[in-house]
C-alpha cells in the first residue's frame, strides 16, 4: 500500500461509506461487504473505522475478506486508491504494542492488560501460544523478542495482513474538513493534529462528546459538523441526528453519508 497520512483527507464527491467496529466478526463483514458491493457507485469512498481485529470471530479470515472487498471495489469504474482509508482502533493499537512487547517496562502486566481486552482472541486466531508469551515475559527481553518475532512471522505468513495493519491512519477528514472520522471519538481539549491516542481510547458518550465539542468551538476548535466514530462506550445512548454519529451499536454496521455527514442509509450485520 502507498504511504499513509496520519490524518487522511477524503476526495470530494460521491457517498462516503463508514464501516464500524467489526471486532473480528468475519461473518458480519461478509454480509456488509455484499451489501456495499450492491450499492457502490462511482465516486464513493470507504472509511473503515478501526477495531477490525477482535474476539467476535476469526481475525485472519476477516482481514482476508477486507483485502478482497478492497480489491473488488478498487476494480469499479472511477475508484482510486485514496478512496479507501483504514483507521487505527484500540485493537490495532494493542496488536502493534504486543509486537514490541520486549520494550515494555512491565511486559507481563502490559500483556495481561491487553489480553483481557480482546487481544487473546487475535493471538489465538493466528495460531500462536499465549502461555509461551507469558513465560517469555518472566524470562526477560530476549525471550520476549523471540516470542514477538514468531508472532510477527505468523502475521507475515498471511498475504497482505502486515501491509494492511501497517497502513492505518489515525483519523480521516472529509474534503472540506468539517466531518471527522475516528475509531472512538476525539478529545476536544486538544488540537486535531495533537490527538495522539485520543482517537481510539475515547470513553465519552455521544451526549458528553457533543457537549464537549460545543464548548471547544467557543474556544477556537475548528467548526466540525459531525464526528463519525466506529464505536462508543458500553453505556452509550447513540444519537441519530446529533453532532456525534456512532456507527456500530450492538453489532457491526456501515452507514452512507453525504458531504455534510448526514446519514443517508444504515446497514447492519
Amino acid at each position: 500500500m502507498s504511504k499513509v497520512a496520519s490524518i487522511a483527507r477524503l476526495r470530494d464527491g460521491g457517498t462516503t461509506w463508514a464501516l464500524g467496529a467489526l471486532a473480528g466478526d468475519h461473518a458480519a463483514l461478509a454480509h456488509l461487504g455484499g451489501l456495499l458491493l450492491q450499492r457502490w457507485a462511482p465516486g464513493d469512498r470507504l472509511v473503515v473505522l478501526g477495531n477490525m481485529l477482535g474476539a467476535a470471530g476469526n481475525t485472519p479470515r476477516l482481514i482476508d475478506l477486507m483485502l478482497l472487498l478492497r480489491r473488488r471495489l478498487l476494480a469499479r469504474p472511477g475508484a482510486e486508491v485514496e478512496d479507501f482509508v483504514f483507521l487505527r482502533g484500540a485493537q490495532e493499537e494493542m496488536w502493534h504494542k504486543v509486537l514490541q512487547l520486549q520494550f515494555a517496562l512491565s511486559p507481563l502486566d502490559v500483556l495481561d492488560w491487553m489480553l483481557s481486552r480482546g487481544l487473546s482472541a487475535v493471538i489465538e486466531a493466528y495460531g500462536y501460544s499465549i502461555a509461551e508469551g507469558r513465560i517469555a515475559c518472566r524470562n526477560g527481553p530476549l525471550a520476549i523478542a523471540r516470542w514477538t518475532t514468531g508472532l510477527r512471522e505468523r502475521q507475515t505468513q498471511q498475504p497482505g495482513h502486515g501491509d494492511l495493519l501497517n497502513a492505518l491512519s489515525r483519523a480521516a477528514l472529509s474534503a472540506d474538513g468539517r466531518v471527522v472520522f475516528a475509531a472512538n471519538g476525539v478529545d476536544p481539549g486538544r488540537p486535531l493534529a495533537k490527538q495522539a491516542d485520543a482517537f481510539w481510547w475515547n470513553t465519552q458518550t455521544d451526549a458528553q462528546l457533543d457537549a464537549a465539542l460545543a464548548k471547544a468551538e467557543d474556544g477556537g476548535w475548528p467548526p466540525i459538523v459531525r464526528v463519525v466514530r466506529g464505536a462508543g462506550p458500553a453505556r452509550n445512548a447513540a444519537q441519530e441526528t446529533g453532532r456525534i454519529l456512532t456507527v456500530a451499536r450492538d453489532r457491526p454496521a456501515a452507514v452512507a453519508l453525504d458531504a455534510d455527514g448526514a446519514m443517508i442509509e444504515r446497514l447492519e450485520a
